[in-house]
């Protein structure tokens, strides 16, 4: 089994090699420093042989993945049984998951065998067709998800998306608004983003400056796993490198012409931590796709959710029904409209997101609707034979 630093990260051949950590100081790896503990020690004896290592993926690469192991670093590939079995891709051994491999010291890659029970996943969607979507997964066993926006150009109805999948995916929500040295207004900035998120911790910080930052790395411990998400041109590789003590990301300033930023990230690299822990950047991506959200939803417009239980109906929609507490509130202004609103978007959406992925519930959908039919044929029927002259 060939083994090297991990921060080397050597290329082999035929292999989709991204060499987005740089060079850096001489780091040692234990796997008890990226937080493997007891429990998942007493799962990997239970669910493999003797002849398994553990080892957690550090990153995707096609067909094979990194793994930091106790030893260094490895490649490894999917057995034929996890291939075999694997319905979706989000199935497969992801960045940051936990998995027990087999060593084959005459190939170029080992075999990994099994793949732990994930704590934690974040995924969102994308359309593949027009009646169905796919579930794609970003990263697996995450503690912490830092919301990164840019506080000068703050998109809140992105931000309410992104809350909802890292709520969904059973990580800790944390909102970081970067940039903060750019912000004319940074109040009406952090005011405008408690309205939209009052259950989330919210940072302010500049990558740049190193203002703020030691309050995100009050999150990170060695027992956790934290993700930077956000769009491109953020400043999620800039955090990364505060978080780090040194420029390991590279990092690109955001185009002249529309303030976007450059991809300087382009696959999901988990990173160990100096004083501990795990950091897993992502790459920028434009939309954000609900996946598994309904309870995402929930989460995030608690306050809404709390005073739909005293409405005088059970199914209220909140809309003109007598005895809505969430159209009371918003009368006297403890809830904004539009976040209502979105609420009401975002829980649709979920919906339809759920219903294009889950093949129960488009079952079940049309058998719905083909009963309706059924019936209006039927109504449509009757109409015509009672109506036909005699």
């Amino acid at each position: 089994m060939q083994r090297s630093d991990f921060s080397s990260n050597p290329p082999r051949s035929g292999l989709n090699s991204v060499p987005e950590v740089r060079q850096t100081a001489d780091m040692s790896i234990s796997l008890s420093s990226i937080g493997w503990d007891q429990v998942r020690a007493d799962e990997f004896t239970s669910c493999s042989d003797s002849e398994l290592t553990p080892g957690r993926v550090a990153r995707v690469d096609g067909r094979t993945v990194l793994l930091i192991t106790d030893g260094g670093t490895t490649r490894a590939e999917s057995s034929t049984e996890i291939l075999a079995n694997a319905e979706t891709s989000d199935e497969l051994p992801a960045t940051g998951d936990w998995v027990g491999f087999r060593s084959r010291p005459s190939h170029d890659s080992d075999v990994i065998e099994v793949v732990l029970t994930r704590r934690s996943q974040l995924s969102r969607t994308r359309q593949v067709m027009k009646s169905a979507v796919e579930r794609q997964l970003i990263a697996a066993n995450l503690d912490v998800v830092f919301l990164v926006q840019a506080a000068n150009n703050v998109n809140l109805r992105r931000l309410e998306r992104e809350a909802i999948q890292v709520a969904a995916s059973g990580a800790e929500v944390v909102i970081v608004l970067n940039k903060a040295d750019l912000c004319d207004d940074i109040d009406e900035v952090l005011d405008g983003v408690k309205v939209s998120a009052p259950l989330v911790s919210v940072h302010v910080v500049s990558g740049v400056t190193g203002d703020g930052v030691d309050a995100l790395m009050g999150y990170t411990k060695p027992d956790r796993t934290v993700a930077f998400i956000g769009a491109s041109g953020v400043g999620k590789s800039t955090l990364t490198n505060r978080l780090l003590g040194s420029d390991v990301m590279d990092t690109g300033a955001v185009r002249e012409d529309d303030q976007r930023g450059r991809h300087t990230t382009t696959t999901r690299h988990l990173i160990p931590l100096p004083d501990g822990g795990a950091l897993i950047d992502t790459p920028g991506v434009r939309s954000v796709g609900l996946s598994d959200a309904e309870e995402g939803v929930e989460t995030v417009f608690e306050d809404i959710a709390e005073l739909a239980l005293t409405c005088r109906f059970n199914d209220c929609t909140h809309s003109e029904e007598p005895g809505c507490a969430v159209q009371e509130a918003i009368a006297s202004g403890e809830l904004p409209e539009d976040r209502l609103g979105s609420f009401k978007k975002l829980s649709r959406e979920a919906e339809y997101v759920q219903s294009k992925s889950d093949m129960r519930l488009r079952r079940a959908k049309s058998e719905v609707w083909r009963a309706r039919a059924k019936s209006y044929r039927k109504l449509t029927k009757a109409r015509d034979e009672f109506g036909r002259p005699q």
